[in-house]
């Protein structure tokens, strides 16, 4: 049977058609796809001097259920927020980013601290996650909220949700405050 041009267009043209409004629905605005300043409770992410206790002495002596503030850079990963979730990835202060090497072309994610020995990354990790009242992790991004972005220095008072030791620490965010990044003066 010899198919003709006409016939074989018929045919492709409701699957395109259907591909095309495919990627029209998933182009389309949808307030949870983007982060909003609005994903998080008014006040829960403030700017100030994000001092207190690194990651590595919070690992030290926290216990679970205690109640602490953990000071770190968001980082650890190519991408340290957990999509369409509320969890992020905190390294501490003193573990060197692949940013501080003083070659800004160096690394294209300075944040993922891929020039670090792996032991020291891992002792200096800590995870935050924001949940509901029920305890369940939120269902939004974080990334670019309220200037959540890697390499921030945050400060995160929360609870400590779980810990071990073999290097997981998990603290549930009851606030954040965020560094401002600084500014160099115009000369």
């Amino acid at each position: 049977m010899n198919t003709s041009a006409p016939t074989r267009t018929m045919r492709i043209c409701p699957a395109l058609c259907l591909l095309l409004a495919a990627a029209l629905v998933g182009c389309s605005e949808n307030p949870t796809a983007s982060p909003t300043a609005s994903a998080l409770p008014a006040g829960f992410v403030t700017n100030g001097s994000a001092n207190g206790p690194t990651v590595t002495t919070v690992k030290a002596q926290a216990r679970t259920g205690e109640r602490v503030t953990i000071v770190g850079r968001i980082g650890g990963s190519v991408e340290p927020f957990v999509v369409d979730r509320a969890v992020f990835t905190i390294v501490d202060p003193a573990v060197p980013s692949c940013a501080d090497g003083g070659d800004p072309d160096h690394c294209a994610t300075p944040w993922d601290y891929c020039c670090e020995d792996r032991a020291s990354l891992k002792a200096g990790t800590a995870s935050i996650e924001i949940v509901d009242a029920a305890g369940k992790v939120l269902p939004v991004g974080l990334r670019g909220v309220q200037g959540l972005e890697p390499l921030a220095t945050v400060a995160v008072t929360g609870v400590v949700a779980d810990r071990n030791d073999q290097g997981l620490l998990i603290v549930r965010a009851e606030r954040i405050e965020r560094r401002p990044k600084a500014t160099v003066p115009a000369p």
